[in-house]
C-alpha cells in the first residue's frame, strides 16, 4: 500500500513541476533569422519554453499577436518584403514579449542579400536606433538573438 502511494505522489509531484510559474527574471526571450534567397522566417522564442503573456512579429504593417504561446514564427517571402521596403531595400520589424509585467522588445529595419562571395549565404543588413544614432550590424543567416528587457 506504501509503495503505491508513495508511487502515486511521486507522479504527481513530477507532473506537477511543469505546471510552474515561469519567473521573468529566468526567461530569455531569443529572435531567430533565416533565410533561403527566396523564403524568409523570422522566429520568437521561450527558453525555457513557457507560456508569455503575448509574442509579437511586426514586419512592415502585417502585426501579428499570439498570447499563451511560448513561440511564434512568421514566414516572408522575397516578394512580400519587396512590397514593404524603402528605397534603400530596408523593411522594418518589431519584435516584442511580454511576461508578468515584464517586456522584451527589439525594433530595427533590416534588409536580406545574398553574400557576394558565396551564392548559397546569406546576410540581413541591420540598422538599429540607439538614442538618435544609428547602429549598422551585419548578421550571417541563421542568426540568433536574446531580446533585452525594455523598461
Amino acid at each position: 500500500m506504501y509503495k503505491v502511494f508513495a508511487t502515486v505522489m511521486m507522479i504527481a509531484m513530477v507532473s506537477m513541476a511543469g505546471c510552474q510559474e515561469a519567473e521573468p527574471s529566468r526567461t530569455i526571450v531569443s529572435l531567430q533569422i533565416d533565410s533561403d534567397g527566396e523564403d524568409n522566417w523570422i522566429y520568437v522564442y521561450t527558453i525555457p519554453r513557457i507560456n508569455m503573456g503575448n509574442l509579437s512579429i511586426k514586419i512592415g504593417g502585417d502585426n501579428q499577436t499570439h498570447s499563451s504561446v511560448f513561440s511564434h514564427q512568421v514566414h516572408i517571402s522575397n516578394e512580400e518584403i519587396s512590397n514593404i521596403t524603402d528605397s534603400e531595400g530596408y523593411f522594418p520589424l518589431i519584435v516584442s514579449a511580454d511576461l508578468k509585467n515584464t517586456h522584451w522588445e527589439f525594433i530595427c529595419k533590416m534588409r536580406i542579400t545574398a553574400s557576394e562571395l558565396d551564392e548559397e549565404l546569406f546576410l540581413a543588413d541591420v540598422l538599429i536606433d540607439d538614442d538618435g544614432e544609428e547602429i549598422v550590424k551585419v548578421w550571417q543567416l541563421p542568426y540568433n538573438l536574446p531580446l533585452e528587457f525594455k523598461p
